[in-house]
């Protein structure tokens, strides 16, 4: 019965156009000089600064009720090292082209544009906290597009960041076109979210609204590499 459901819900998206797609799909990644384009300055008088990359590779944002699957391959950069005795860190770029809101079907692997339409696009406000591979804490803020929306429609702002604290879960060297590399899984799985601003419309609040940390989720794998200035 359920395979039924799920080949129903498989033809009315192909009816409307929807295009069904895995779940899971790579982000196109080559490795080249260009990946350190946004490396911040070093600062004066620090030592160990260096610059670290991280691109994307797949990866997905549960914003409570709402997914979005990361297939552009954003790219963080940021340098850190020791001023004066203490680590820090200074964000160079995020970088990346909006994303779909996706809808699972039932019972299958296959996912379809979320019927709002929305995209999302993820940017830096500039928080970023040093850490050992991966910063401990980086600042973003969401911005949904779509009709009605509005061109400002944000979760989060500079004043008042989503706060992500990436965890290691695994990380495997990786050579790619002859230069060695690092892949890392990362998550977060506990941080908040508040309520949307500067939208024209409040459907963002009744689809999304405000989460407590429990109900969010994210999660990437990451191509690292870095380089030391």
């Amino acid at each position: 019965m359920r395979r039924v459901i799920a080949s129903g819900f498989a033809a009315v998206a192909l009816s409307l156009g929807m295009a069904a797609t895995p779940a899971q799909a790579a982000n196109p990644y080559t490795p080249s000089e260009a990946d350190f384009a946004d490396c911040p300055a070093k600062p004066a008088g620090a030592s160990g600064w260096t610059c670290f990359v991280m691109t994307a590779l797949d990866g997905q944002f549960r914003l409570k009720n709402m997914k979005v699957r990361i297939t552009s391959p954003y790219r963080l950069t940021i340098g850190q090292g020791t001023v004066n005795g203490a680590k820090v860190a200074v964000l160079g770029s995020l970088k990346g082209d909006p994303m779909p809101f996706v809808t699972g079907i039932l019972g299958t692997p296959l996912e379809i544009p979320d019927p709002t339409g929305w995209q999302v696009k993820i940017e830096a406000t500039g928080q970023v906290s040093p850490g050992v591979l991966l910063p401990s804490k980086v600042g973003l803020k969401a911005r949904l597009i779509g009709d009605g929306l509005g061109p400002n429609c944000y979760i989060g702002s500079n004043a008042a960041p989503v706060v992500i604290s990436p965890r290691v879960q695994w990380t495997l060297p990786w050579l790619v076109d002859g230069k060695l590399l690092t892949q890392a899984k990362a998550y977060d799985d506990v941080f908040a979210i508040d309520w949307a601003t500067g939208c024209e419309s409040q459907l963002p609040n009744v689809l999304i609204g405000a989460a407590n940390a429990t109900s969010n989720h994210f999660d990437v794998t990451w191509a690292i590499r870095h380089k030391t200035l």
